[in-house]
């Protein structure tokens, strides 16, 4: 039986936002601890995968892909809800965003916009640990797949983050998993990053949109009526000398296997052409037909045809774990890709 070796972030419960705000209701919030635990749980009954924790990686290594006052603020934030007493709120939400030729982000409320693009990515106490903790299970699954250790590394960690840009978090996203481990994978050969999320990954595609040694593909619902709302539309396709490195391909609501398959199909031939010497598949559930937020119709058995086409590709890769929001079907929808990507019965 082959074991999957799979990366853990161990910080991630401290992050556990306690609810957000969906047409004007407060709802419990879909990027919670019990999604780690639900995918562990269908790992551990699935047998054959080995669990480990990651070292935990300098804040140095952060600066690779996001602005060093940007991880400060994140830093010094989260430590100062740490320390809150009497009526300093212990989560911070982003009300204001500071624009203009000349914004004077310096008080606490333009902050916490200044360093964010949307309203449903606070910071808690536990913020910053627990993303660090993910960036590091991220930097060490790309050190074991460069040195030729492991084939395949699979990412369990939460939050996500493939929407965290240079310096701002959004969608749920604080430090960007699957472009610290592309950079870091680039430094031995060229990289292509393949997402899968149902969300466009803003920024993975802006962090290498200007980059030559690494491609960024897509696929994904139209962001026109799907979150981000701002990215990933097909005309975008890099800048300078990363003109032609970014592709994707977008999907209209309500896409089933019908429709994914042919896009996938392209998606998989972008990356061929390229000719990487590493993949990085950041994955996400969220298409699956379930998903509360997504509006694809994939079944779960469609995730090891998903990952039996990947393997074709016959890259040593480094699967990092995005967003699946539905708890009854994520932990399902992991073991099904993960036995397409190994080839397992």
């Amino acid at each position: 039986m082959y074991a999957m070796r799979v990366i853990l972030n161990p910080r991630h419960e401290p992050h556990a936002p306690p609810g957000e705000v969906e047409n004007g209701a407060v709802i419990p919030c879909y990027e919670c601890p019990p999604r780690l635990h639900a995918i562990r749980a269908a790992l551990e009954a699935d047998g054959g995968h080995s669990f480990e924790e990651p070292p935990a990686a300098p804040e140095e290594a952060l600066a690779a892909v996001h602005d060093p006052a940007y991880v400060a603020y994140l830093r010094d934030t989260a430590a100062e809800i740490r320390r809150a007493r009497g009526s300093t709120p212990r989560i911070q939400w982003p009300t204001v965003f500071p624009y203009g030729p000349n914004p004077r982000a310096t008080g606490n409320r333009a902050l916490r916009g200044r360093y964010c693009f949307d309203t449903y990515t606070p910071v808690l106490g536990g913020t910053f640990v627990a993303a660090l903790g993910g960036a590091s299970a991220a930097l060490a699954a790309a050190d074991l797949v460069a040195a030729g250790d492991e084939r395949q590394v699979y990412v369990l960690s939460r939050p996500p983050g493939h929407h965290a840009e240079r310096d701002r978090c959004g969608g749920y996203c604080y430090f960007n998993n699957a472009a610290l481990a592309a950079d870091r994978l680039a430094k031995v050969g060229p990289v292509a990053v393949l997402d899968v999320d149902v969300h466009h990954g803003n920024g993975t595609q802006h962090l290498f949109y200007d980059r030559a040694d690494v491609l960024t593909v897509s696929v994904h619902g139209d962001p026109a009526a799907l979150y981000p709302f701002f990215s990933g539309f097909e005309d975008e396709t890099g800048t300078g000398a990363g003109l032609g490195c970014n592709r994707n391909v977008v999907l209209p609501p309500g896409t089933g296997v019908k429709e994914y398959r042919p896009a996938l199909a392209s998606a998989l031939e972008a990356v061929a052409k390229f000719g990487p010497a590493f993949l990085v598949l950041a994955f996400g559930a969220d298409a699956h037909e379930a998903d509360p937020i997504g509006g694809f119709k994939l079944p779960t058995g469609y995730y090891r045809e998903l990952g039996a086409a990947v393997r074709e590709l016959g890259l040593p890769t480094a699967v990092i774990q995005e967003g699946g929001y539905n708890l009854e079907v994520i932990g399902d929808c992991v073991v099904e890709l993960l036995k397409g990507l190994t080839a397992r019965a």
